[in-house]
């Protein structure tokens, strides 16, 4: 069972192909939202992706 008190990393993916965390936040759909789209606005042409502490995708844009 995931808690909620797990830490998700919001990345995007640079020009080179590797994936930048420029976020962490509490796994809560709204925070991860949000750091998802800020981060999106920040990064326009780039992927942006959240993932766990496993290293599993949670979302993606």
């Amino acid at each position: 069972m995931t808690g909620v008190t797990e830490q998700i990393q919001v990345q995007y993916q640079n020009k080179t192909g590797n994936w930048t965390t420029v976020m962490v936040v509490q796994n809560l759909s709204a925070n991860i939202l949000i750091a998802m789209q800020s981060v999106a606005r920040t990064h326009p042409d780039s992927r942006v992706r959240a993932i766990d502490q496993a290293g599993r995708v949670v979302d993606l844009l």
